[in-house]
């Protein structure tokens, strides 16, 4: 007696496939953003402070884990006398 294997239909392997695409660009998309929200939580603006060459008067305080891009080239390494420190306020 011979038995025939089950097997997957055509439309369960393309409904499969279809939804891992949507699962896929769900990620990206998902990702991407998350990226745009962390580089926008670390700009010192965002978190109460200045940007200056140097931290005196009412911003005293230097917070080294937040960025400033005061030359707006989207490159923050450049140094305090070009992108200048963050500042808080005490």
């Amino acid at each position: 007696m011979r038995k025939k294997a089950q097997g997957l239909s055509m439309n369960t392997i393309i409904i499969a496939a279809l939804a891992l695409l949507v699962l896929v660009i769900v990620a990206v998309i998902f990702m991407v953003r998350l990226g745009i929200f962390r580089t926008e939580a670390s700009r010192c603006e965002n978190n109460g402070g200045i940007c200056k060459e140097e931290c005196s008067g009412e911003y005293e305080r230097h917070m080294a884990r937040y960025w400033c891009d005061n030359d707006g080239d989207g490159n923050p390494d450049e140094g305090p006398t070009v992108d200048g420190i963050c500042c808080i306020s005490t």
